[in-house]
């Protein structure tokens, strides 16, 4: 690995993707050449022979393996000279609980983790931790929320929690936030929301711009989304982007 250019004084993000993807999957490949530019060493773990379309089951069974190897390609890089504080784990659907149970198999816990849409189905109401991504699996874990209470999980299961456009189901949006913050250094506005992405049909599952507006503005601060996000900030806070230009709130009066 070393030999193929990988270097460890640059940052290191382990890129994994969810049920029935491939390290190709477009919006990966996005986020894969953002990392890049901004001269990452990029591991994107493909698991997809174990998590292959209709078996939903089998593939959450297969998140355990996946992680274990994970975890050694990890442990490798650090027992070579890698830097822990170094290394993200940025994982998509299960992809995000994989990172987090990749530090099951390590004797220090990770330093960062992103997860993008954590899977709901089958797992939030998990009483055991142990095979789900949470707050003990890293010292600085990020959860993006663009399908909260659907097929990504509803509750802030990160110290830092970014609500997208409400965090609901936004099917035909475009554009990618990760990516943009991670190409751009870019800063979005955005409101705390301690509740989180709450109830589906809840007023504050509006976009910010449909909310009072002059309740708003003293609110609104700017934050960072990623790798730019300060290793202290916590809470949750509501951001609107303007990718998404035909979710299902756009339709809302």
């Amino acid at each position: 690995m070393f030999q193929g250019g990988f270097s460890k004084h640059r940052e290191t993000v382990f890129i994994v993707h969810g049920f029935n993807g491939t390290s190709i999957d477009r919006h990966l490949q996005y986020l894969r050449d953002a990392y890049i530019s901004r001269d990452y060493n990029v591991i994107t773990v493909d698991w997809m022979p174990l998590a292959r379309y209709p078996c939903y089951l089998h593939s959450l069974i297969n998140t355990r393996l996946t992680a274990q190897c994970t975890a050694q390609v990890y442990s490798f890089l650090t027992h070579n000279g890698a830097f822990r504080e170094k290394m993200t784990c940025v994982g998509h659907s299960l992809g995000a609980h994989i990172c987090g149970m990749v530090s099951n198999h390590l004797t220090i816990k990770q330093y960062r983790i992103i997860g993008l849409d954590p899977a709901r189905p089958l797992i939030e109401r998990k009483k055991s931790n142990h095979f789900r991504l949470s707050l003990d699996d890293a010292k600085v874990i990020q959860v993006i929320h663009t399908n909260a209470g659907f097929l990504g999980q509803e509750g802030n299961s990160g110290h830092l929690n970014y609500c997208i456009n409400g965090g609901r189901a936004q099917p035909y949006c475009r554009g990618n936030p990760i990516t943009s913050a991670v190409f751009k250094h870019k800063k979005y506005l955005g409101v705390p929301c301690p509740e989180g992405c709450v109830d589906i049909s809840g007023p504050q599952r509006l976009p910010l711009s449909r909310r009072n507006p002059l309740a708003l503005i003293a609110q609104l601060k700017e934050f960072y989304i990623g790798n730019d996000a300060p290793d202290d900030a916590m809470g949750c806070y509501c951001i609107d982007v303007p990718f998404a230009k035909h979710c299902p709130f756009s339709e809302v009066t």
